[in-house]
């Protein structure tokens, strides 16, 4: 399956922007991190 490199690299280098867009507070962003599993 092709992943959508666009918004890999966007929510890997800030994971910010994705709670910003779903409108949650900043700190639920201290405890996110970001992992793509392969399978």
């Amino acid at each position: 399956m092709k992943t959508d490199s666009i918004f890999y690299r966007m929510f890997l280098d800030f994971p910010d922007s994705f709670f910003e867009l779903i409108a949650q507070p900043d700190v639920i962003v201290s405890n996110y991190r970001f992992t793509s599993q392969e399978v």
